[in-house]
């Protein structure tokens, strides 16, 4: 029956159409116009009615060609206008009804209407004003908290879109499939809120492709809904803690949207840009995306634009989302009064435009507002708003049930805090954010430790370090990773905290480990993975030139200060200019490249105790740096023995210690190298009481001094504490660490995995030994009695590319640089006599053996927690054994230690073992001699810890 009305209906009109084009072919072309314009005025309607409107002007075209009477040509206008009527407005009114309610806020009557319409629509044979009157409806009931009743709207409106082909049916599908994400994201569905925003993207590319350039009212409203969907990926992300993909996405919004002068899109993305910006701690660039927003919203042109063509409760979302990016802006700032008053202003724009997350988010915040001012009832009063409103959005609810659980916690009211913290961690079954999981983790596990249960907030505080670990590892580029881990200094500095409230727990000092390896700068690991497997080609290139362009800098300012040379300063700056351009190259294919390809394992500490062995383990890190003091937690090891944490504070003239090593003002000169000696001696005791427990002390002593099999000691030190002298910290009286112990200073326990070496009966030595160091020149002379005599087999190079060619062979056992160095990261450089040094760029770039003996002054300075620093390189580059020197090294005293080292190479024991028992070898009292002179040999050893009846035994002296 459908298809004989069919042809009943269309048979006439197709022969007359056909009539029309053989005796007149220009008239078609006022039909065609005037679907055109019909489609561009009503893009859901150009295709169903663009057919009839062709076929009823033709027929105007063949009763004008026949010539018929007056009333024929009357009738036949009267229908084609009867068609062009129904096309525009006819088969409108319900539709045109539901969007004028929705658009006035009457949300409840546009559902009606809205439903209607797609009955209408359905029954016509119309499915995409169907489609389209079930968008209406969904959109009302997301604004009203009924998420169940949209998803059914949405569900039937894409049914109904399956049956036509036409173009348009792209346009509402957009819609559609966007408003399916954000459903989906609020029942936590992040699979499926992915999966729905991409196949809005699909469908908006679809139409593009088959509209072109005609439909240019058809792309621009597509497009808005697209980059809509994009933002929604990008908050995807952002939630799934990929926060350099979500940045990206940001940033293609941005400049879509920019380009179509999209005002509200661009706001939403430049707010969530700053939301990111503010996530890895880059502030400045935070206030830039928000001042943008700002400048926006106070034009009179770009305000009247985003008012005439934005719904009220989207403009209310968008407002929101700057809002709270401003919130972090003004508690930065301690602005709170303004804040409270932006934040009652923005509910009260959510209330009318009955937009309910922003509502409950804005109550939450000033809940938050509260607390920090320390009014707890007005938090609670404000929380009660917050929870008056019907939640929609399960990540709403979990933060409005974390702002409950301070709140009650600073009440005393601990039991409620501790429901509260429970609820809070059950819903995290439904939210796989780890950002906003470390969050709950964390204040989880501060309320159980308050509460008395050490067990459970031991557990919840490594729940928080894997989701913090996760986080960090895909923030993307170095910079922005460094700048994640100083954002959550706090939250790590609280869980450290927490686990000294639990330390009775028996795993809390495990937990304690896992926490300070995840606040540690993990782009280290990231980099030296990555570089093993890729190396991009240009490296070397630019690694040389930026060599080059140092030394040169170099030179010319050693020729001024000689009075050589007149005035330079345009060439300087010039070098200048080019350097820093290089650098950031290098920091870009160095710490961004390689960086983002890292993918971070989980944190285990059994796993890293395991490959400890018996080495026993202290581990510290600074979690407040005062004017006059340094806190912070330990945790330390004794082999047979869990892992423990507690608190230290170093205070006065202990910390005055750290703040000379720290700055390198202990050897800026002779006179400051002794009074930093005379200081040592008077608080040695209060430091060493201070970072080693007594515990550790104990097991240390248990080998007596000069005793064949030492005790190993793997130190990981961070912030101040990287250049303390650890192997001098005294013991007892007349006895000091490197006494009964070897050190291996590490940045990372992650680091540790590389087996054991079989050591070389006769080690292939290549070295540089700068011509005008006396020190350097004993070393070389000693080593080469050693090759006369068969103990090594040593290799001299006299320049940087024999170094460099050498080097290239792979034939080398060690590498020596008895060379003076300079700089920090990126830029450090072993000076070379009479030409360009060599940097820790360009050592990236050669293939080192696996021991590299470096005592350059500073070449350790940043303990290889730099990335892009030395030891780093060097470790990237092929080596598991580093010596390196902490601070400036005297030449005479560091000759003789070397000296020692180099005589005991043949020996086959470890590095590490054979640095420790030098100082005593040559005579050195550690508890009497200034620590500058022997202690600043620091060693990096990241070959797996081996129990000590295992380890060669070394006397320790001659």
């Amino acid at each position: 029956m459908r298809r004989a009305g069919l042809l009943i209906r269309w048979t006439p009109l197709l022969f007359l159409a056909w009539a029309t084009w053989r005796a007149a072919g220009w008239l078609p072309a006022i039909p065609v116009v005037a679907s055109v314009v019909i489609g561009q005025r009503r893009p859901t309607k150009a295709s169903a009615q663009r057919l009839e409107l062709f076929l009823a002007a033709g027929l105007l075209g063949v009763a004008h060609l026949l010539d018929a009477p007056w009333w024929a040509l009357v009738a036949a206008f009267g229908y084609t206008v009867v068609l062009i009527g129904a096309a525009g407005v006819g088969g409108d009114r319900l539709l045109v009804s539901a969007l004028v309610a929705f658009d006035n806020l009457r949300y409840a009557e546009a559902i009606d209407a809205g439903a209607h319409a797609a009955q209408d629509g359905e029954r016509r044979r119309r499915y995409v004003d169907a489609a389209m009157g079930w968008m209406v409806c969904a959109r009302a009931q997301v604004l009203l908290g009924r998420p169940q009743d949209a998803t059914e709207s949405v569900t039937r409106g894409l049914e109904l879109l399956r049956r036509t082909r036409a173009p348009e049916a792209d346009v509402v599908g957009v819609q559609l499939h966007f408003i399916e994400g954000e459903l989906c994201a609020t029942r936590s569905d992040l699979t499926g809120s992915t999966r729905a925003y991409r196949t809005a993207i699909e469908a908006a590319t679809r139409l593009r492709q088959r509209v072109g350039g005609f439909g240019l009212n058809l792309t621009k409203e597509t497009d808005h809904y697209r980059d809509q969907a994009v933002l929604g990926l990008a908050w995807l992300d952002m939630l799934r803690g990929r926060l350099a993909e979500a940045a990206a996405g940001c940033d293609s919004v941005l400049e879509a949207a920019g380009q179509r002068q999209d005002l509200s899109v661009f706001i939403a993305a430049a707010a969530t840009r700053a939301g990111l910006h503010h996530t890895v701690g880059e502030r400045d660039d935070a206030r830039h995306c928000v001042d943008a927003v700002m400048t926006l919203a106070g034009d009179e042109r770009y305000r009247e634009v985003i008012l005439t063509t934005t719904h009220v409760a989207y403009l209310v979302k968008v407002l929101a989302l700057t809002v709270f990016e401003v919130a972090k802006i003004r508690a930065a700032d301690g602005d709170l009064d303004l804040l409270v008053e932006e934040l009652t202003t923005l509910r009260e724009m959510g209330e009318a435009a009955h937009a309910l997350s922003v509502v409950q988010a804005a109550s939450t915040l000033l809940a938050d507002v509260a607390l920090t001012r320390g009014d707890v009832s007005e938090a609670l009063r404000q929380l009660s708003i917050a929870g008056g409103q019907p939640f929609t959005d399960p990540l709403a609810d979990l933060q409005m049930r974390q702002v409950e659980a301070a709140a009650l916690c600073a009440d005393g009211q601990l039991d409620r805090a501790d429901a509260a913290a429970d609820a809070m961690v059950a819903l995290l079954a439904n939210i796989g954010t780890p950002e906003v999981a470390a969050d709950v983790y964390g204040l989880a596990a501060d309320v159980a430790a308050r509460s008395g249960h050490v067990t459970v907030a031991v557990a919840r505080v490594r729940a928080a370090v894997r989701d913090l670990h996760l986080l960090s590892g895909h923030v993307g580029r170095l910079a922005q990773r460094r700048g994640l881990l100083a954002t959550k200094r706090s939250s790590f500095a609280g869980l450290m905290e927490t686990l000294t409230a639990s330390a009775a727990a028996s795993q809390a000092g495990l937990a304690g480990i896992e926490v300070a390896e995840a606040q540690r700068e993990d782009t280290l690991v990231g980099v030296l993975s990555a570089t093993k497997t890729a190396m991009p080609p240009q490296l070397r290139e630019v690694a040389d030139r930026a060599d080059e362009v140092r030394h040169t800098l170099a030179h010319i300012a050693e020729l001024a200060h000689a009075g050589q040379l007149g005035e330079i300063d345009v060439l300087t700056g010039r070098l200048k200019d080019e350097q820093a351009t290089l650098t950031s190259r290098l920091t870009d294919l160095i710490g961004g490249t390689f960086a983002e390809l890292y993918v971070p394992t989980p944190i285990a500490g059994t796993d890293l105790l395991d490959r400890c062995g018996q080495d026993g383990l202290l581990s510290l890190t600074v979690t407040d740096s005062g004017t006059a003091d340094y806190a912070g937690h330990l945790v330390f090891r004794v082999p047979g023995a869990a892992p423990r944490i507690q608190e230290f504070q170093l205070v006065g003239a202990a910390a005055t210690v750290l703040d000379l090593l720290r700055s390198g003002a202990a050897t800026r000169s002779a006179d400051a190298a002794r009074a930093f000696g005379e200081l040592w001696e008077s608080t040695r005791h209060e430091i060493a009481k201070t970072l080693l427990p007594e515990q550790l002390r104990d097991w240390i002593r248990s080998t007596p001094v000069g005793a064949p099999d030492r005790h190993r000691l793997v130190i990981c030190a961070d912030g101040p504490l990287r250049a303390m002298p650890f192997p001098a910290l005294p013991l007892a009286d007349g006895v000091a660490v490197i006494s009964n112990a070897t050190v291996n200073r590490l940045p990372l326990l992650r680091l540790i995995g590389d087996p054991p070496a079989e050591a070389p009966t006769r080690p292939a030595l290549l070295g540089y030994f700068h011509p005008q160091l006396a020190g350097a020149q004993r070393e070389r002379q000693l080593l080469t009695r050693m090759h006369e005599s068969g103990e090594v087999d040593l290799t001299v190079a006299g320049s940087r590319d024999e170094l460099l060619d050498e080097l290239a062979t792979g034939r080398h056992d060690v590498l020596i640089l008895a060379t003076h160095g300079r700089g920090h990261g990126l830029e450090f450089e072993f000076q070379l006599h009479g030409e360009r040094g060599i940097s820790s760029a360009r050592l990236l770039t050669a293939r080192l053996p696996r021991t590299v003996l470096a005592p350059a002054c500073h070449s350790g300075a940043d303990a290889g927690s730099d990335a892009t620093g030395m030891i780093a390189a060097c470790l990237a580059a092929g080596a598991t054994t580093v010596l390196s020197g902490l601070w400036r090294l005297p030449d005479g005293p560091t000759g003789w230690l070397m000296s020692h080292i180099y005589r005991r190479l043949p020996s086959g024991a470890a590095l590490r073992d054979i640095a420790a028992a030098a100082p005593l070898a040559v005579g050195v009292d550690p508890t009497r001699v200034n620590p500058l002179a022997w202690a600043g040999l620091m060693v990096t050893d990241t070959t797996t810890g081996v129990a000590s009846a295992g380890v060669a035994r070394i006397p320790s002296g001659e």
